[in-house]
């Protein structure tokens, strides 16, 4: 890949980044006006007009400085916003690492198995209770969970101590049943259509074993087909594990969400989601550079550069003397 095709790839993604930042700023701003207002101690302490506001916070966020807790409660300890924003989400990244781990080796598994068993009993045996466990809302699952923990002894709540791995299991299994389902699809879908392929069929005929077609042939277009949908893959497990640790008390980016739009703190409302932003941002650019690599002839970019080229005329047709006379 050429170098002015990164670096024009790369300057698109930072002015969407910077354009989308810009707009989260002034919807935030509108939406938390009445939380703002409510609360002395933020509405004293920041600037009234909206656009003095944001040329302020402009200069903060290149300045690394993620911007002021107005709250007395968390002012007192002295904390920065971005070092009370990662003391939280450690417990957010230790949760949806293990829920993401989990569903990428169950979902890709099972996956696997019902595309090559595709329409057998075994195939609509899985799909229906993979889709059927997805489709039952995370709320009541948890209700049920957690009225049955005293039957079966397992902690209800998180617990931050040596039993903190099991108090998070039964909330990984939860919140693991709609993204192992969306795995587990992409698997599904990606393994009956390559085992259709002339390639697959080629590579079958030559003699090599159920065991290496899978590894080196099948598993590979499900990684790419993966790896394209990661970004909606990880909006959709942090949207859930939002819902999972209020109801099992982990202390996540739940709980500095909660109090943060409860108290109209601007400036944390704003830091969790410009740095939401920014992971979406840098993975998009990641990935796209890693799909580019293990699987160089497909476009792997909604913003594809060689769009923005101008076609040339083909040489080849020209020296012919192909003409339309």
């Amino acid at each position: 890949m050429r170098k002015k095709t990164i670096f024009l790839r790369i300057l698109i993604y930072i002015a969407i980044f910077l354009l989308s930042i810009i707009v989260t700023f002034f919807a935030i701003n509108i939406m938390l006006k009445n939380q703002i207002a409510k609360n002395f101690s933020v509405s004293s302490k920041i600037d009234k007009n909206l656009f003095s506001r944001f040329i302020k916070w402009i200069e903060n966020f290149f300045q690394y400085n993620g911007g002021k807790i107005y709250s007395h409660e968390l002012s007192m300890t002295n904390q920065s916003i971005a070092s009370l924003y990662f003391d939280q989400f450690k417990w957010t990244i230790l949760f949806t690492l293990l829920v993401y781990l989990l569903s990428i080796i169950l979902g890709t598994t099972l996956g696997i198995i019902s595309g090559f068993n595709y329409n057998k009993a075994i195939d609509q045996t899985l799909s229906f209770i993979v889709i059927f466990l997805a489709t039952i809302p995370l709320i009541l699952i948890a209700i049920i969970a957690l009225s049955m923990s005293y039957i079966f002894k397992y902690p209800s709540q998180f617990l931050n101590s040596k039993y903190t791995f099991s108090s998070l299991f039964v909330p990984i299994l939860i919140t693991s049943l709609e993204t192992i389902s969306m795995v587990f699809l992409i698997a599904r879908k990606s393994t009956k259509e390559t085992i259709t392929t002339d390639y697959f069929l080629f590579a079958k005929s030559l003699g090599f074993s159920k065991k290496e077609l899978i590894i080196k042939i099948v598993l590979k277009n499900v990684v790419i087909k993966q790896l394209q949908s990661l970004v909606s893959f990880y909006i959709v497990l942090f949207s859930s594990s939002l819902v999972i640790e209020r109801i099992f008390s982990i202390p996540g980016q739940s709980l500095f969400l909660t109090f943060a739009f409860k108290y109209g703190e601007i400036d944390l409302v704003l830091y969790y989601f410009v740095i939401s932003l920014l992971i979406l941002f840098s993975s998009k650019i990641i990935i796209s550079f890693i799909l580019d690599y293990i699987n160089p002839i497909q476009q792997t970019q909604i913003f594809n550069v060689s769009l923005l080229k101008v076609k040339k005329p083909n040489k080849i047709l020209i020296k012919k003397g192909v003409s339309n006379a």
